[in-house]
């Protein structure tokens, strides 16, 4: 990539030039320097020099979005060519949902670590949606979780269920005993949200306070699912969570309770770039999906409990 653009993306996202210039290894004259050619080049200041650092001009910010993409596509036609000369990748970057990294990530690491020994893993749980830019940007490699909206078309979709959510409660709460629950009767309760899905939390505040999106009813949001169970466990708190994670929730001495007429589903999978699905590793990862199924699994009851235990002490 040309070098001037390079170093500008470096500011942009560093916002100050000793931290641009350790990221991409170059002096801060040198960055200053390739920032002063190109800004000649296209005869408009791209930042605002500050005591502190440096912001985008209006400039600065259109270009910066051009230039995001000049970096995404030189990435992706990489990976293109390392598909034909080399045997895949070297670390590969999950983000996932908490359906996906509380009921499968673990096995399908265990599995593509077998095949793949030197393989290196990194997974990322508070992926927020849209995905697009963090897979496109080479943030994360694969995203496994609900489906957004508007995604790049240079993202490839593989199905894989329907995600609809349910209501947590205490085993021993008056309402856990009916076969679905009207979320009207939680109106005294605090709710906690285990998602970093704006769509999602917005679905389930419409459907179960409808009018109630100017005040919202979300009391807590938290990226540890563990941290929601305790909430609930111990105080008057409701929790929002995919039905199909009964068998960790009822591990944890809770239940959960669709609610009356079910939430709105959404579909959920496997989110690659298409640049990509010619690695090893990604076409393993998506036959692991062909036929693997979500829901209640007795043999995992047992070390979920001494899991959560361990955690609460």
């Amino acid at each position: 990539m040309d070098k001037n653009i390079n170093a500008f993306l470096a500011v942009a996202r560093s916002k100050t030039l000793t931290d641009a210039a350790k990221l991409i290894g170059l002096t801060q004259p040198s960055v200053t320097k390739r920032i002063a050619n190109l800004e000649e080049t296209l005869g408009a200041a791209l930042f605002e020099r500050h005591r502190r650092g440096m912001t985008l001009t209006a400039a600065g910010q259109a270009f910066f979005q051009r230039a995001k993409r000049v970096e995404a596509e030189l990435r992706q036609g990489r990976e293109e060519v390392e598909i034909v000369s080399s045997a895949g990748l070297s670390v590969l970057r999950v983000g996932s949902g908490p359906l996906f990294h509380l009921d499968c990530v673990a096995e399908l690491f265990k599995i593509l670590k077998s095949k793949y020994p030197n393989l290196l893993f990194e997974l990322a749980t508070d992926v927020k949606l849209p995905t697009s830019e963090l897979i496109n940007e080479g943030t994360i490699d694969v995203y496994l979780g609900m489906t957004p909206e508007n995604l790049d078309d240079d993202i490839y979709i593989k199905y894989v269920t329907d995600v609809e959510h349910g209501i947590v409660l205490k085993a021993d709460d008056p309402h856990a005993q009916q076969a679905r629950i009207d979320p009207s009767v939680l109106k005294g309760y605090n709710w906690v949200i285990f998602a970093v899905d704006p769509e999602t939390e917005r679905s389930i505040q419409e459907y179960c306070v409808p009018g109630s999106l100017d005040h919202p009813i979300i009391d807590v949001r938290t990226t540890s699912f563990t941290t929601g169970l305790q909430l609930v466990q111990g105080g008057d708190f409701v929790m929002s969570a995919p039905l199909q994670l009964a068998w960790v929730i009822e591990a944890a001495g809770l239940i959960i309770k669709p609610v009356i007429k079910g939430m709105p589903r959404r579909h959920a999978g496997v989110h690659v770039r298409k640049s990509a699905l010619g690695y090893g590793v990604i076409k393993e990862l998506l036959a692991f999906f062909e036929d693997f199924e979500f829901g209640y699994q007795t043999e995992r009851v047992a070390q979920v409990k001494t899991d959560i235990q361990v955690l609460s002490n």
